[in-house]
C-alpha cells in the first residue's frame, strides 16, 4: 500500500464510510464463513451462469457496506465487472434512470483495480482491442448478431459507437443513449427506461461476458432509505426492486446484492412486508439456518466481532495511518493501550451504536488529535475522542437521512 491509498483509506473513514472495494481488504477482519459462502455464488454465476438475489442485514455500522466491497474484491479476482448503486435522494428505484446511469457510472472492471471507470472506458477498451486486428473488425462485430438475447437497439449502439470509433464519427450520441439520456441516435429506436429494464441489464451482462468477462455483480445499498419516502414513491420502489428480484433468474452471471436494515423485514407499514409483491419473493427467504452461510439472507448480526477481532481493527487502522501520517504509531498509540485500555472503555460507554462503527471513529480520533499535538498522550485524549466519534456517527446518520 502506498501513501496515496492509505490517505484515501483514513479519508474514508474519517467521513464514516469505508474505502474502495480495491482497498477494502487492508481493513478486513472476521467474517470469513460468511465470505466464504459469498465465494460460492460467485464461482456458480462464473462456471455455470447461475444468478442469484442476496441480502445482506445489519444494523447501521455493523459492516453491510464493508462487506459488500470484500464481495466486490472476491468477484474482481474472478473477473467479474462490480457497480456499486447507492440509494440517495438523487438516486432512486422509481427513478430508474437514474439507477441505471449510477450503474454505468460506477462500472469497475479487474483492469480498473475496482475503481470505477465506467461505460466510456469500457466501450473504449473493447474498441482497441478491435483495432488490434484491423482485418477482423468487421468480423468481430458481426459477431454481436450472433449474441443470443442481445436487444436490437442495444447491439446497433454498441455496433454505432465502434463505427464511430474507428472513422472519428459522432460516438457521443451513442454513449448518451447507453446511459440512458433521451437522444435517439442513427438506428435506434426506443430510449432506455423502467419499461426496458429487463432487456438493457441482460445486454449489458450479456456484452460484458461476449468480451471476456465473467459477468455483472450489482450492490444496491442503503436501500433502507426507502422506509423514508412517502408512500406512492415507497411502492414504486419496491416495485422496481421485485422487478429485479424476478428477473435475476433469467439473467446469466448476475448476482444483485441488497444491504438492508432489520427493519425493513419487520416493519410491516413501511418496509417489505407493506408490499405484498414484493414480500411474496423474499418473505420465504428471511428464514435462515444457523451455520448456513450459503442462505440468501447474509445476516451480519450473528457475527459480531469479537473483543481480538476489534483490537485487530484498530492495529490495522493505525498501520494505515502510518503509512499516510507518517505518525510513531508504535509509540504514541501503544498495542498495549488498544488491546486494555481503548476497547475496555469501548464496551464500558453506553451506547446504542454498533461497536465496530465506534471503534473505527475512536481510533482514527485519537490518532488524528495526537498527530497534531505532539505533547499530549493516548490515555489523556481518550474520554474526548469516545464522545466525538458518537457525535461524528450521528451527524453523519442524519445527513443520510435528509428528506426526500
Amino acid at each position: 500500500m502506498d501513501r496515496r491509498d492509505a490517505i484515501t483509506i483514513i479519508q474514508a473513514l474519517r467521513s464514516g464510510t469505508p474505502p474502495p472495494s480495491y482497498l477494502i481488504h487492508h481493513l478486513h477482519v472476521d467474517q470469513e464463513r460468511w465470505l466464504e459462502g459469498m465465494a460460492w455464488y460467485l464461482d456458480a454465476a462464473r462456471e455455470d451462469e447461475v444468478s442469484s438475489v442476496r441480502v445482506i442485514l445489519g444494523d447501521y455500522g455493523s459492516g453491510k457496506t464493508h462487506f459488500l466491497r470484500m464481495t466486490s474484491h472476491m468477484a474482481l479476482e474472478r473477473r467479474f465487472f462490480v457497480s456499486e448503486v447507492t440509494l440517495s435522494r438523487d438516486v432512486r428505484l422509481d427513478r430508474f434512470d437514474t439507477v441505471w446511469r449510477g450503474l454505468l457510472a460506477s462500472l469497475a472492471s479487474p483492469e480498473s483495480r475496482g475503481k470505477p471507470e465506467g461505460i466510456q472506458e469500457v466501450l473504449n477498451r473493447w474498441c482497441s482491442s478491435l483495432a488490434e486486428e484491423p482485418e477482423e473488425v468487421d468480423q468481430r462485430l458481426g459477431a454481436l448478431d450472433d449474441i443470443n438475447g442481445l436487444d436490437p437497439d442495444f447491439r446497433q449502439a454498441l455496433r454505432g459507437y465502434a463505427n464511430a470509433y474507428f472513422t472519428q464519427g459522432d460516438r457521443d450520441s451513442y454513449l448518451q443513449w447507453l446511459k440512458g439520456d433521451a437522444v435517439r441516435p442513427p438506428g435506434i429506436r426506443a430510449k432506455i427506461d423502467r419499461a426496458s429494464a429487463r432487456a438493457m441489464l441482460r445486454s449489458l451482462i450479456l456484452f460484458l461476458k461476449h468480451i471476456g468477462y465473467s459477468g455483472l455483480v450489482l450492490f444496491l445499498d442503503e436501500l433502507e432509505l426507502i422506509r423514508d419516502q412517502g408512500a406512492k414513491a415507497r411502492d414504486a420502489n419496491y416495485d422496481v426492486l421485485r422487478q429485479f428480484v424476478d428477473d435475476a433468474d433469467n439473467l446469466p452471471s448476475f448476482l444483485l446484492l441488497c444491504s438492508v436494515t432489520p427493519q425493513m423485514i419487520t416493519d410491516d407499514n413501511k418496509g417489505f412486508p407493506s408490499y405484498p409483491a414484493l414480500w411474496q419473493r423474499l418473505g420465504r427467504m428471511m428464514n435462515t439456518i444457523e451455520g448456513d452461510y450459503r442462505a440468501l439472507v447474509v445476516d451480519l448480526s450473528r457475527s459480531s466481532l469479537r473483543d481480538e477481532d476489534l483490537v485487530e481493527l484498530a492495529l490495522k487502522i493505525r498501520q494505515i495511518y502510518l503509512v499516510a501520517m507518517g505518525m510513531n504509531v508504535d509509540e504514541r498509540v501503544p498495542s498495549s493501550f488498544i488491546q486494555n485500555t481503548l476497547i475496555p472503555k469501548l464496551r464500558e460507554q453506553e451506547s446504542e451504536l454498533p461497536m465496530i462503527r465506534r471503534t473505527v471513529s475512536t481510533t482514527i480520533a485519537i490518532l488524528e488529535t495526537l498527530d497534531q499535538n505532539p505533547n499530549m498522550r493516548a490515555e489523556e485524549v481518550l474520554a474526548q475522542a469516545l464522545n466525538k466519534a458518537v457525535e461524528d456517527i450521528y451527524e453523519q446518520e442524519q445527513r443520510r437521512h435528509r428528506n426526500w
